[in-house]
């Protein structure tokens, strides 16, 4: 049998989440419960305790085997990283090194052939089921998503993309709340029960007032954690359809874009005469003085202290 869900958002809720219809009613500060295993334990996490849309935790086994439990609350998506083999339950197909196993809503039984490194990424179900009312117009169940193993296919690519990332940056939630909903499309392109359908992705491009109100709102904003939903709803979007469309509209997606505007703020105040680095990080919206660096180096070529010395 499958955990028992938490409860749904009550009427109040979804009154208040409308227009905001996925990333802001999927996120929580609820651990999966897949967490929960009866002889390993994670070694990093990302966002676990955060009230994040996407959530992740990095293991190494060096024991046969484990249980790990279920829950409905969340689409967990493992990764083998490197080692050995890991087989579920009884089944005898394997999910080798770079490749992906879904983890049952009910938990699974996991053997290994010998120490193995693994990512668990964690989509949260309501994020995956709205995606899937927004392509097909269908209610999703979590009966309805296959859970297969040694995954090649396009959640497999969105994850090894995800999970290298996370290794290399501290994610804001704005490229949390991108990624969720990149793989909870995917799940329901590559997994649902309704994948046979013909998804709904002519979405054409947003009116030009509400890109002219998002902007606004993004240079009024640029030195907080800014969120997809808070962009979503300056444009009376989900966030589902935002994000298409805007990538649509301005030939990039919100993430870059806010990502761009920031390195040009850097710029500019760099262009004063700002010398203190994790000042200016801070007041464009960088985590860090090393993001802001990583960011500016990436753009333009140069580090920020280069720039700045250009003008001197």
């Amino acid at each position: 049998m499958c955990p028992t869900m938490r409860p749904p958002p009550d009427a109040h809720e979804i009154r208040a989440a409308r227009g905001l219809a996925f990333c802001r009613r999927a996120a929580s500060t609820a651990v999966p419960r897949y967490m929960e295993s009866d002889l390993i334990a994670p070694h990093r996490v990302v966002a676990l305790d955060a009230n994040s849309s996407l959530k992740a935790s990095y293991w190494r086994a060096t024991v046969q085997e484990t249980l790990q439990q279920g829950d409905c609350d969340f689409v967990s998506i493992a990764m083998n990283l490197g080692g050995g083999r890991v087989f579920r339950n009884n089944e005898s197909v394997a999910t080798g090194v770079g490749t992906v196993a879904m983890q049952p809503f009910e938990g699974a039984r996991w053997r290994f052939e010998q120490p193995v490194s693994f990512v668990h990424l964690y989509v949260p179900f309501r994020l995956v089921a709205g995606v899937c009312e927004s392509l097909f117009e269908r209610e999703l169940r979590p009966s309805s998503l296959r859970m297969p193993v040694g995954l090649t296919d396009g959640v497999c690519r969105a994850a090894q993309v995800i999970q290298a990332r996370l290794l290399s940056i501290e994610p804001t939630h704005l490229i949390l709340d991108s990624w969720a909903m990149g793989l909870a499309e995917m799940l329901v392109l590559c997994l649902s029960s309704h994948a046979h359908r013909r998804a709904n992705v002519s979405l054409g491009r947003i009116p030009g007032r509400a890109v002219a109100r998002v902007v606004d709102y993004i240079e009024a904003s640029i030195d907080q954690d800014l969120r997809l939903t808070a962009l979503a709803g300056v444009a009376g979007m989900s966030s589902y359809h935002f994000a298409r469309r805007f990538k649509e509209t301005v030939s990039m997606s919100p993430h870059a874009y806010v990502l761009a505007r920031r390195v040009r703020r850097a710029q500019e105040r760099l262009k004063l005469g700002a010398s203190n680095l994790a000042e200016v990080a801070a007041a464009c919206g960088f985590s860090s003085q090393a993001h802001l660096t990583s960011a500016f180096k990436g753009r333009l070529g140069i580090t920020p202290g280069q720039y700045r010395r250009s003008f001197e």
